[in-house]
Order: structure tokens, then C-alpha cells, then sequence
């Protein structure tokens, strides 16, 4: 998405109107019901933030600036959409609440002030001062110091866009808690308006000399200060224009599917315009907010907030000792030395299970590898744990929390070092600047895709390709076509050098500079793509059964393909009722074998047997992996799938290799996401024994049949008797409901069926070609081994194969 599409009136207005209500006042998100039976959960206080979406904004940003004050912060259109004070976030969604529904969150305290949906920035365009909205983009947050800053530029399209950080604090000014909001710009080259408030009230002036105002709303004043700008910087100006305000909601209250309820604001507002003055330097100022009783009350909190000057190189109100208490410091736990290790697999792959400490809830939404061979894994709950030693004994490995308050994040790849993850919001890299064990830099490296806060609108990768771009899929499942992106895989540019950047400079007291970045489409179609990664240098997902998708599948994703669920604009709005014309994946993988395809892995290592350069697929809900052994055919990819391993902990979700050659697998069960496996979640480890299995280990499509090559010499005898080879086809059919199965077993297929004439075994015993009559390309041939022996007389590890046939060579 290029940042021209974020303009003032921000994406929410992009979306259509559902609902209308003439006259409504902004509501209160502590008025949305709670569905019958759904708990809530809740962050503990110390959290820095929390990502999560709200029903005012889903790329809402939760800071608690004490344990009974909150704000909540627009990541969208970079406004205070809400602060309360009262009990933190109520948190909704599987990771929280065990449940689907409801997934967006709301509050149970007291709303105290909040922002219509406007972008609260101008600058001037012309010399007389002419004041114009601006495109702005979200560049991420920081936690030094123990606070939150929200990061953001003014008019990124422009080579010298301001930047600007803004730090929501707590201060006690006269025994009562003021909401500050310190906000550093970079340099000006003309004038900027920046308006900290803009919702229902009337304008109440304040004695003094203009530094601050007052907002009279029903029986209370809602008293506006700022510092660190001239006293005729404050202005308010009164607004009857009717506003619209749209609501992301759930279906009937309790979804699972998304809708937008739309209100329009009427009655007298008042807009709080700041204007700050154009300037080579940079600019600091702080605005004060607190509700107050009387006037009294306002004059004498306006007077004390005012007199204390903003100190530039330290604008901290807390005193050291308070600063070093809001500090985070990384948490480190051990293994449970109770846990003793049952281990599973067979004589040629054994599995290890780790012992996670209880107080970590590891739903793995992603791993990778850093370059220490330590572990990054991401969770469904928003947190990242390093596993110090996860090559070494399981009872030995160190659990560090690196970050949390993510939303959702549903995958994690380590580049240059850096942990990056996708959000259900965002691609974020993580950043210790301060070397202290934890991330306190959040960079948004692409937030360009719609996003409803819906269950279901999960995002996974990043994939890196061999140029540097990076690529995020979006989930296709519960789309609104208005909603951009939606069931598209998203490719994002290579990032600009931090030594470039540095030379362009950053704002006072910036650790390191921004990242720049772009989106743009790369192709549609997909529904849940639970696994996305590359393989032999192109890009490939799994994508998981229902509407429109008849089973689960491997895509080869190639720019500009459509992969058949119907996707959101800029999809062609007459593929969103089903277009059959979709590019065919390259493995359909058989219902019975996998329900849930999830992560991959690509066998790049002869330790890990005789497999390598081969695929690894995970299997949810039957908690297994699964073989996919890939060829060309003309020009094109197709292969067969076999099952592999099994005996995991929990559901299996995501796959990583170490640098010790052994297979990492992550696991979950959470709400509706049943798995056969025992636990809730699980890291598990595979290692190959060195015993070699009797396996299939390739097959290649050949004009009549298929020729085989195994991991050991087959008994001539057995295999080379064409009775003992059984062969069908089937295909799949389109349609928009949820389930469609292997039609082509149970219907006609005209001629004689699919079998296999002949079977003739190579002189060394490793290669055997079944010639087969009746099969079709754009089906599915499983063929299954009967009684097939090695010269031991040993059977098959896996007698079963499915290929998909896309085209004859």
C-alpha cells in the first residue's frame, strides 16, 4: 500500500456503511456486551503495551499509565481514539479467552476523553500559510526508558518528512493524574497544526495568558494544557459539522463474521488546534488533559501544569529511582525439573519434547533460528522467547522473554540477527538497543493491508526471497471485499541501509533512524495460508480446506496468479463470487492424511537422512508432518506427498531447522483448534538416527506411469509384480461450500479405470517403473503398495503415495 492511500480521512472511511445511526454519540467500548460465557483475559500491569484490536480502531495501541489509567492509541490515523481509567484491557480471542467469538476487545472502566477518527496533522502548503492535511505512516514504537513512544512521519512520500515521536505519560500535577502527551517534530520547513483533541463539548475559557482552555462537557471540564510553545499556540474552534464515525463490530454481536457500524457524531464539538511554527530544528512541546470538577479546579491544575517547564534532554517527570522501577528487565525461566522426557518416533527418527516452564503459554505462531543457534519462537499470545541452548539437552535450554503485547503474531524470521514477526496488524522488527535482553524498538516495516480485527484475519511469514524482498500472506477467510488485501500475499521492498539512514539524520534522542518500506500485491486467492515460506528459490504456501478451497493444498505462488478463494480488492470484484480459472497448487495433500496444513521446511542437510532437498509439511489437527517429495514438469512444479513423522506433543504448527541438522517443530491447541496431541503447546525435537528407513524416496512423472526411486533395493520379486501396485485418481471439485470432498471416487470417470499394467525393477534394485493405463492430467493418483518388500524382507516405512498430476511430461 503506498502511503498515498493513507490520507486524513484514514482507511476506516474506505470501508462501506452498514449500519446508521443519525445523531449518536461516540460510544462507550464499555457498553459492547461480553458473549455469554466468554471471560476476558488481561494483561498484568507491568506490560509496556498491548496490540489489539478495539472497536474505535483495530490497529489499536493499549499503554496503562497506571494501573487504573489507560490510553489507547490509533496506529492508523495516529490519534488518542480512547483513555479510561478503570480495569486494563479486556482481552478477547482464542489466545485469551479460549473462544472465537468475540475477538475484538473493549473495557469495563470509565471513558474519560477520546478523538474523533480525523488525522490530527496540517502543515502549510502555500506562503501565505494555507493549511492542508498531510499522508502520514506509522513507524513503529519504543519502550525506552519504560515508556511507550509512538513513532510516525508526516508526508513519508517527500524526501525530508517530518518525523515525529509521541510519548503518553502519567504526571501527578496537585494530587491528581494529568495524561501527558510529550510530542518531539523534526525540523519544519513551514508551519504544522496538530490538534490533540477533537470530540463532543463547548469551548470554556480560562483566565491566564492562553496556555490553556477548557471544554465543557455536561457537568464536568475536560481542561486542555500545553507547554513548550508560545502562549498564543492554543486555540479551540467550534465545530457543528456532523461527524462520521465508523465501528468495527462482530455480527449479532458476537460475529464470527466482521461488520462496520456507522454513527454519525452531531451536536456541538470543539476542535484543540496547536500550531507549531516552521523551524531548522526540532520542536518539543507536551499537552496536559484531565477532567476536572469546576473551573476552579481547571485554573489551578492549568497553572501548576504550565509553570513546569519541558526540559528537552530530560523530559522524564519520574525521579531516577522511579524511572529504574518502570524499567523492564528480560525474564528468565528454567524448565520444570520434574518433567521427564517420553520419547516418541521410530528407529529412524526419535523425538525429543521439551519441557516448557508453566508460566509460559507457547501457542507458536513462529520460529527461526538466530545466528548462535539460540531459538526465537513467537507466540499466538503476543510474546517472543529466546530458547538459550535449544541445541543442546532440553532440561539445560533457557527461557528468555525478548517481547510481548504483540497482536497475534502468526509467524517470526531472524534476519541480519534481528527477530522480525508478522502481526495480524503489521511486519515488525524487534530490536534490543540497549543490549539488555529485550526488544525495546518495534519498527513497522509494512502495515499495508486491511485488517478488521475479525478472528480469522490471521497473517503469516515473512518469506525472503533471493533479492531481499520480504513477503506476508493475509488471510482470505471472512472477507470484506472493501477491505483492502485480504486473502492476497503481499510483497514488501528490501529495506534502506541503516548506514544510509543515518546520514539523513533522526529525532533528538532517536537510538537508530527508521526503516523504509513499500508493499505492493504479489498475488490473490489464498484462504488461510498457514504456512508460507520458500523452497529451491521460489515462494510456496499451504493454504487450509473450505469454502472454495476443496482440500488442503501446497500453492507455488508466482506474481499475479490467482490460487481460487475470492479475495478483497484489488482483487476483480466479479472473482469475489468464485472464479474455477485458478492457478492448481502443486500438491493437493488427501483430507484423511491432513485437515490442517500448517508451516514448512525445506531438508537442506544430509543429517537429517536420506530426504534432502525435499519439503517438510506440518499437519494440525492429526499433530504429524508431512513428506512432499517436488519435480518440474514442464517447466512447472507437481509431486507427491507422503506422511512422515508423528507422535508430537501438541498440534503441529510450525517447522524450523537448526544448525545442528535436527527438525524444531512448534505446537498449539487453542479454542476450536482441536489436535489429537495431548498438550496445549509443545517444542519438540527431531533427530535422525542414522538408520536409514525403506522408503519411496522420489517419484517422477514419466508419459506412462511413474518411475520410483527407494532409500534401499527392493525384492525383485515383490516389486516387480504388478499385482502388488494398487492405483486410483481422483479431483477435486470448486464451490463456495465448506466441504468437497474427493468427488471422482464415488463418480463414473469415463473408459476403463486407472491400474497399473506393468512394474519393472532396475538392475540395482533402487528404481522401479510402474506403467500405468487410464490416468489424466489435473488429478490426483494415489498409489499404494501392497506387498512390497526390500531384500531384507523388511516392509515399507510408508506404503502410500499421493501425486498430483498436473501435466504429463
Amino acid at each position: 500500500m503506498t502511503p498515498s492511500l493513507r490520507h486524513a480521512i484514514g482507511f476506516a472511511l474506505l470501508v462501506p456503511i452498514v449500519v446508521l445511526v443519525a445523531g449518536a454519540a461516540t460510544p462507550s467500548l464499555s457498553s459492547l456486551p461480553n458473549a455469554s460465557g466468554v471471560m476476558a483475559g488481561h494483561d498484568p500491569s507491568d506490560i509496556p503495551f498491548r496490540r489489539a484490536p478495539m472497536g474505535l480502531s483495530s490497529r489499536s495501541i493499549v499503554v496503562s499509565l497506571a494501573t487504573n489509567l489507560h490510553v489507547a492509541f490509533d496506529a492508523q490515523l495516529l490519534r488518542t481514539h480512547t483513555v479510561w481509567e478503570g480495569p486494563p484491557l479486556n482481552l478477547f480471542g482464542p489466545p485469551f479467552s479460549g473462544s472465537a467469538t468475540r475477538f475484538l476487545c473493549n473495557f469495563s472502566g470509565t471513558p474519560l476523553w477520546g478523538s474523533l477518527p480525523r488525522q490530527p496533522w496540517e502543515l502549510a502548503r502555500t506562503s501565505g500559510g494555507d493549511f492542508a492535511m498531510v499522508t502520514t505512516r506509522f513507524r513503529g514504537l519504543s519502550t525506552l526508558d519504560g515508556l511507550t513512544t509512538f513513532r510516525y512521519e508526516l508526508d513519508p512520500t517527500d524526501g525530508a518528512a517530518v518525523r515525529v515521536q509521541e510519548t503518553p505519560r502519567r504526571e501527578r500535577v496537585l494530587s491528581r493524574d494529568v495524561v501527558v502527551r510529550r510530542v518531539q517534530v523534526t525540523s519544519l520547513a513551514a508551519p504544522a497544526r496538530f490538534f490533540p483533541f477533537h470530540g463532543a463539548g463547548e469551548i470554556f475559557p480560562l483566565p491566564g495568558d492562553g496556555g490553556s482552555l477548557a471544554i465543557r462537557r455536561g457537568k464536568d471540564l475536560l481542561l486542555v494544557a500545553v507547554r513548550g510553545l508560545a502562549a498564543n499556540a492554543l486555540i479551540a474552534r467550534r465545530d457543528e459539522t456532523a461527524q462520521v464515525e465508523r465501528v468495527e463490530s462482530e455480527r449479532d454481536g458476537k460475529g464470527p463474521y466482521s461488520v462496520v457500524v456507522t454513527n454519525f457524531v452531531s451536536g456541538p464539538q470543539v476542535q484543540v488546534v496547536l500550531t507549531l511554527p516552521r523551524s531548522s530544528a526540532g520542536q518539543v512541546f507536551e499537552v496536559g488533559m484531565v477532567v476536572c470538577a469546576d473551573p476552579a479546579e481547571a485554573v489551578a491544575l492549568s497553572n501548576a501544569f504550565v509553570s513546569t517547564r519541558v526540559q528537552p534532554t530530560d523530559y522524564l517527570s519520574r525521579t531516577n529511582a522511579e524511572r529504574d522501577s518502570f524499567v523492564q528487565r528480560p525474564t528468565i525461566l528454567l524448565p520444570d525439573p520434574a518433567f521427564v522426557d517420553k520419547l516418541s518416533g521410530d528407529e529412524a527418527f526419535r523425538i525429543e519434547h521439551f519441557s516448557v516452564p508453566k508460566d509460559i503459554k507457547l501457542l507458536v505462531g513462529g520460529m527461526d533460528f538466530l545466528p548462535n543457534g539460540d531459538l526465537a519462537v513467537c507466540t499466538y499470545s503476543g510474546e517472543v522467547w529466546i530458547v538459550e541452548g535449544a541445541q543442546g539437552p532440553p532440561a539445560q535450554a533457557r527461557w528468555r522473554r525478548f517481547a510481548r503485547g504483540l497482536n497475534e503474531p502468526g509467524g517470526l524470521k531472524v534476519l541480519d540477527g534481528q527477530v522480525h514477526v508478522v502481526q495480524k496488524c503489521e511486519l515488525t522488527r524487534l530490536i534490543d538497543t540497549d543490549s539488555n535482553g529485550e526488544a525495546d524498538l518495534f519498527e513497522c516495516l509494512s502495515d499495508g493491508w486491511g485488517y478488521t480485527g475479525n478472528y480469522h484475519s490471521f497473517a503469516t511469514g515473512p518469506a525472503l526471497d533471493a533479492l531481499g524482498n520480504l513477503y506476508v500472506a493475509v488471510t482470505g477467510h471472512r472477507t470484506i471485499y472493501d477491505v483492502p488485501y485480504m486473502g492476497w500475499c503481499l510483497r514488501v521492498s528490501p529495506q534502506t541501509s541503516r548506514a544510509t539512514l543515518s546520514a539523513q539524520g533522526s529525532p533528538a534522542g532517536e537510538p537508530f533512524p527508521f526503516a523504509l518500506g513499500q508493499a505492493e500485491p504479489f498475488c490473490s486467492g489464498l484462504r488461510v495460508p498457514n504456512g508460507l515460506g520458500t523452497h529451491a528459490g521460489d515462494l510456496f504456501m499451504t493454504d487450509n480446506q473450505g469454502h472454495w478451497i476443496a482440500a488442503n493444498k501446497l500453492n507455488h505462488l508466482q506474481s499475479g496468479k490467482f490460487y481460487g478463494h475470492p479475495s478483497s480488492r484489488p482483487a476483480p470484484r466479479a472473482q469475489f463470487d468464485g472464479d474455477s480459472n485458478f492457478t492448481p497448487p502443486v500438491v493437493w495433500f488427501p483430507y484423511a492424511w491432513v485437515r490442517s496444513a500448517s508451516g514448512i521446511a525445506s531438508i537442506t542437510d544430509d543429517r537429517f537422512g536420506p530426504f534432502r532437498g525435499q519439503m517438510l509439511v506440518g499437519e494440525f489437527q492429526n499433530a504429524s508432518v508431512f513428506r512432499v517429495a517436488l519435480e518440474k514438469v514442464n517447466g512447472e512444479w507437481q509431486g507427491a506427498v507422503f506422511p512422515f513423522l508423528k507422535g508430537f506433543a501438541s498440534g503441529v504448527n510450525r517447522l524450523a531447522f537448526g544448525l545442528d541438522g535436527n527438525l524444531y517443530v512448534g505446537g498449539l491447541r487453542m479454542g476450536h483448534w482441536t489436535s489429537i496431541a495431548p498438550q496445549p503447546s509443545s517444542l519438540d525435537r527431531v533427530r535422525f538416527t542414522g538408520k536409514t528407513p525403506f522408503e519411496i524416496r522420489e517419484v517422477h512423472a514419466r508419459p506412462d506411469g511413474f518411475e520410483l526411486v527407494f532409500t534401499q533395493p527392493v525384492d525383485f520379486a515383490s516389486a516387480g509384480l504388478a499385482d502388488n501396485w494398487d492405483a486410483l485418481q481422483y479431483t477435486y471439485g470448486y464451490s463456495g461450500k465448506h466441504n468437497a470432498p474427493e468427488k471422482d471416487r464415488d463418480e463414473k470417470i469415463p473408459g476403463p479405470p486407472m491400474h497399473v499394467t506393468e512394474a519393472v525393477v532396475a538392475a540395482d534394485g533402487l528404481t522401479v517403473r510402474l506403467r500405468t493405463a487410464g490416468h489424466q492430467p489435473r488429478h490426483v493418483i494415489r498409489v499404494r503398495a501392497l506387498d512390497v518388500k526390500n531384500v531384507d524382507g523388511k516392509e515399507l516405512r510408508n506404503d502410500t503415495f499421493h501425486y498430483t498430476l498436473n501435466s504429463l511430461p
